[in-house]
């Protein structure tokens, strides 16, 4: 629990980093999907050690804006009691017709059921959006995956998002 608070902390501090910058840039503040949901680990180690459903957090913005496809960064947490995963990523994403999809890759400093790993990270997304508008309301799944952890720490986030 202690480690959520640290990522919820972290989260509090970025957001009001950006409305502090927002002041002088007011686009800045603009597009950030904020998200959250449950986590299911694909291993049965992870699921043995801390249970079949974690907590999962996340935040992204899009640096680039195309016609058909966005880059975007973020930020993730998913986790339980000792063993978590927070990745930084790049991601590609688009959406045609509410339906939303894309993936990411980057770096992750984790925790799996013996030993700390930074490693590469993955994310691959199928959404949908659920209201569209100036905030939409997205439902995504995303395989989230790292590189070490002998898979430890891969599994399936099922995430609600708002975007502001």
């Amino acid at each position: 629990m202690k480690k959520i608070g640290w990522v919820l902390g972290l989260v509090l501090l970025c957001g009001l980093g950006v409305g502090a910058r927002a002041q002088g840039d007011p686009e800045l503040s603009k597009g950030w999907t904020f998200r959250g949901g449950f986590f299911v680990p694909e291993r049965k180690i992870s699921r043995q050690q801390e249970g079949d459903i974690w907590l999962t957090l996340g935040a992204e913005r899009p640096f680039y804006e195309g016609e058909r496809y966005n880059g975007t960064f973020s930020i993730d947490y998913y986790g339980s009691g000792g063993i978590y995963n927070i990745p930084f990523q790049v991601n590609l994403r688009s959406e045609t017709n509410r339906l939303r999809y894309g993936a990411g890759v980057g770096v992750s400093i984790g925790h799996d059921a013996t030993k700390g790993a930074s490693s590469l990270a993955y994310n691959l997304q199928l959404g949908y959006v659920l209201r569209p508008g100036s905030s939409p309301i997205t439902f995504d799944v995303r395989y989230l995956g790292t590189g070490g952890s002998s898979g430890q720490l891969n599994g399936w986030g099922f995430l609600l998002g708002l975007t502001f």
